[in-house]
């Protein structure tokens, strides 16, 4: 009697185990099912030449202008690292760098060519705090650069500080009325004249040059910029 108990015992354990054995196992596999990355594979055999850009999906930046001069406006959007257009005659722009742009603005028409131009400041690496606004023309069915200064990062109107350095350069170049919301610029006259700020990280001094149309350049001012030593 007492064998066939113990037979009966051990055959009870057995079954137990080998339940939780099972949902041991089913835990893992839904576990690991909530862990798994979703992945998927993109199949296009046709040429990426070939591929179109889907004018409706939304953009960081989106600006209106005439770009070729033909007395029309069109649209101009940021992609990933380009610059595309509604008007499909119009080159797209290769950006500088792989990180997009901080802002995208329309200059108006600075050179007085008919077609208006634009402004920028390329997205780059965290290897420096000096950046690159850049203006570009659109003219003879290609784009163009026709003028860049160097600034810092946190002079953009779109950047936000990272670091307390960052924050009181920002605080202090605000209470005293200082702004590089966009490079000032003579419109119009057929000139252009462009007043940047290029930043001298070594001295602190950001030196603030005009270039006119024969590219000649002159020291205009200089602003102090507070450093911490």
């Amino acid at each position: 009697m007492k064998r066939i108990i113990l037979i009966a015992f051990a055959l009870i354990m057995l079954i137990g185990a080998k339940t939780l054995v099972a949902q041991d196992d089913n835990e893992n596999i839904q576990s690991e099912e909530k862990i798994k990355p979703w992945t998927d594979v993109v199949k296009n055999t046709s040429d990426p030449a070939s591929w179109t850009w889907n004018k409706n999906v939304n953009t960081r930046n989106a600006i209106r202008g005439d770009w070729d001069g033909d007395g029309f406006d069109e649209m101009l959007y940021e992609s990933a690292t380009k610059l595309f257009s509604d008007n499909d005659d119009i080159t797209p722009l290769n950006l500088p760098g792989d990180l997009g742009v901080f802002f995208l603005i329309n200059e108006g028409d600075l050179d007085g060519d008919g077609g208006d131009e634009i402004s920028f400041m390329s997205v780059n690496r965290d290897w420096s705090n000096l950046n690159v606004i850049r203006i570009w023309s659109y003219n003879g069915y290609r784009w163009r650069e026709i003028f860049q200064t160097e600034v810092h990062i946190w002079d953009c109107p779109n950047y936000r500080p990272e670091t307390p350095e960052e924050s009181f350069t920002q605080q202090w170049k605000r209470k005293n009325n200082y702004s590089l919301s966009k490079v000032v610029l003579k419109k119009h006259d057929g000139i252009i004249d462009v007043i940047g700020i290029h930043p001298n990280g070594r001295y602190a001094i950001e030196e603030i040059k005009i270039l006119d149309k024969s590219a000649s350049k002159r020291k205009w001012g200089m602003i102090i910029q507070p450093r911490d030593d």
